[in-house]
C-alpha cells in the first residue's frame, strides 16, 4: 500500500530495535480472517455496531496493551446485509470514527492488499495520538466484514507504524488475500507476485494494477 516517508522512517527504526524483534509477533485470527503484528496477546470482547441503515451488527474487538500504547482491531460482521448497505460500510465506518472527541489531523485514501481503506490520524484530548485505518474488503472476497484498526500512543512515543502496515487478510484455508484492479475498475484476486504483468481475462487485456 502507499505509505508516506515519515512512516517508512518510523518502520525502519522499529525493525532495527532488538527489543522490537523480541516483543512483537504476528497474531493470526483465522476465525475473523485477519493477521496483524502485536506486542502482546490481545484480549477479545464482543460488541455491537450500528450500520448506516440502523441495523445492529455483531462485532469483535481485539485489544493489545504495551508500553502505554493501545493496539485495537475491531471486526464488524456484515453477513446477510444487502449489497448497497455493504457498499456504504466504508464511508459509514469513517463517519463513526470521526464522532470521537479530539482533533482530526490527517485523512487519506489508501489500500491494504488492494482493499479500499481510509487512514485517519487524531490528537486526543489527553494529547495521545490515534492512528486509524478503516478497511472494507471487496465483495469478491466473501469476507463480509468491515475492519477498523487503531493504534493509540502517548504524545512522546513513536507512531504505531508497524501495527498499521502489518494488517493482512486470509481466506477460508488460511491463505493470504491480495487483490488487483482490472482496466474496468473491478477487483480480482492475485495469486503470486503478478503486479505489473499483462493479463487476459474474459477477452480483455490489460496490466495488473496493484496498490499495496
Amino acid at each position: 500500500m502507499r505509505i508516506h516517508g515519515t512512516i517508512i522512517i518510523a518502520l525502519g527504526l522499529l525493525f532495527s530495535s532488538p527489543a522490537f524483534a523480541q516483543d512483537w509477533f504476528e497474531y493470526v485470527n483465522q476465525e475473523e480472517r485477519f493477521a496483524v503484528s502485536l506486542p502482546a496477546e490481545p484480549t477479545i470482547s464482543t460488541s455491537t455496531y450500528s450500520s448506516a441503515s440502523g441495523a445492529i451488527l455483531p462485532s469483535k474487538v481485539f485489544t493489545s496493551l504495551f508500553g502505554g500504547s493501545t493496539y485495537k482491531v475491531t471486526v464488524i460482521h456484515y453477513t446477510g446485509i444487502g449489497p448497497q448497505e455493504y457498499a456504504a460500510a466504508l464511508e459509514h465506518g469513517v463517519a463513526s470514527v470521526k464522532q470521537r472527541d479530539g482533533e482530526l489531523t490527517s485523512e487519506n485514501d489508501a489500500s491494504y492488499e488492494g482493499m479500499d481503506t481510509r487512514m485517519l490520524q487524531f490528537t486526543n484530548p489527553d494529547r495521545t495520538r490515534s492512528f486509524v485505518a478503516v478497511t472494507l474488503p471487496p465483495t469478491v472476497s466473501n469476507l463480509e466484514r468491515l475492519y477498523i484498526i487503531e493504534g493509540r500512543s502517548p504524545e512522546d512515543a513513536p507512531p504505531p507504524g508497524l501495527f498499521q502496515q502489518s494488517l493482512s487478510f486470509r481466506d477460508a484455508d488460511g491463505v493470504r488475500l491480495r487483490y488487483g484492479t482490472d482496466i474496468d475498475g473491478n477487483k480480482f484476486r492475485i495469486i503470486g507476485d503478478t503486479c505489473g504483468y499483462p493479463y487476459r481475462r474474459k477477452g480483455e487485456e490489460g496490466i495488473v494494477l496493484c496498490d499495496f
